[in-house]
């Protein structure tokens, strides 16, 4: 309930964040169809969007952390850390120098983040994986070594283009929120809708799986094929976010955790504690990163960042 009522709170103050106010009069008004013109296009056009999609992509990368933390057993694990994030950003980076001039909103950049994902998950994987299993502490070694090295061939690819397309791919990895539009908004409600709801329905085999390899088996769990399942979904969602919000870091870190503060391990309880967390924090960081040094905008990703860095050197200290 209490964060509940902080997300509607943020919600609103994000909707004011701006050189215009709209107080619950004007906002009725303009949710009639009624008001005035310019009001009504600042609201629907340029900041319901930006709020919606932070929103959104809060909630699809703390539930992505949340999933691999628990399939890997691994309290650092997210997708910015295991380089998921870098491999979306590496192959949009790859299509406009191979494709200049193609344009900042063309609708391939959610495939080419989607594979890109996928692809880095895949190499993790397959490099954390032993005979005895998939190694928690392999995973996260080998994600930061293949985000380190993606990072690099980014940077070079960076280095052959225009100054539009150098600050437009700087500003994707930073965690800008580019793609605030209906469109994604509609694209990135309808994917987390079913991937989300899926997660949720695997809330007992997640619980199973934070149990170890071994005790997993013997209740029941196939553990490789669930494995595959569930980190394929977590690399969906992740990805989903990624083509929109860019590469932001440490949202899917901290959130579980919180969450795991307040509510306990149970997945089934855990789940919807980390959706409004994630939600939380992304609709907060976007009202610091708009308002903050105002007329500029800071990266959410850098606000986001800034919480989440502290709080994992303080994992890798405790740990």
């Amino acid at each position: 309930m209490v964060l509940s009522i902080l997300l509607v709170l943020g919600i609103w103050i994000d909707i004011n964040a701006g050189y215009r106010q709209i107080d619950l009069s004007k906002l009725w008004e303009i949710l009639k169809g009624e008001g005035e013109k310019s009001l009504r296009y600042t609201l629907i056009n340029l900041r319901l969007p930006r709020v919606l999609t932070s929103l959104l992509v809060g909630v699809g990368l703390a539930v992505s952390g949340c999933v691999i933390q628990n399939v890997s057993r691994n309290d650092m694990a997210e997708p910015g850390i295991l380089g998921i994030n870098a491999g979306a950003g590496l192959f949009i980076a790859f299509f406009i120098v191979l494709i200049p001039d193609s344009g900042f909103s063309t609708l391939l950049f959610p495939i080419l983040a989607f594979v890109g994902a996928v692809t880095t998950a895949f190499v993790d994987y397959r490099l954390a994986v032993t005979r005895e299993g998939l190694s928690p502490r392999r995973l996260l070694l080998i994600g930061v070594a293949m985000s380190t090295v993606i990072s690099s061939v980014t940077t070079i690819l960076m280095l052959r283009m225009s100054d539009s397309e150098y600050a437009f791919v700087q500003n994707w990895i930073s965690g800008s929120i580019w793609g605030a539009t209906w469109a994604n908004v509609r694209m990135l409600l309808v994917g987390l809708i079913f991937l989300v709801s899926f997660v949720f329905y695997k809330g007992r085999d997640l619980n199973v799986l934070n149990l170890g390899r071994q005790t997993a088996t013997g209740l029941g769990i196939d553990v490789p094929r669930q494995t595959i399942i569930l980190l394929g979904i977590a690399v969906g969602i992740s990805s989903l976010c990624c083509a929109v919000g860019g590469g932001l870091s440490f949202v899917g870190l901290v959130c579980p955790h919180l969450a795991r503060r307040l509510v306990g391990p149970n997945c089934r309880v855990l789940l919807p504690a980390t959706v409004l967390t994630g939600a939380t924090l992304m609709v907060y960081a976007d009202i610091i990163s708009r308002t903050l040094l105002s007329p500029n905008e800071i990266p959410v990703g850098i606000v986001a960042a800034v919480i989440g860095a502290p709080y994992f050197l303080y994992l890798l200290i405790r740990t």
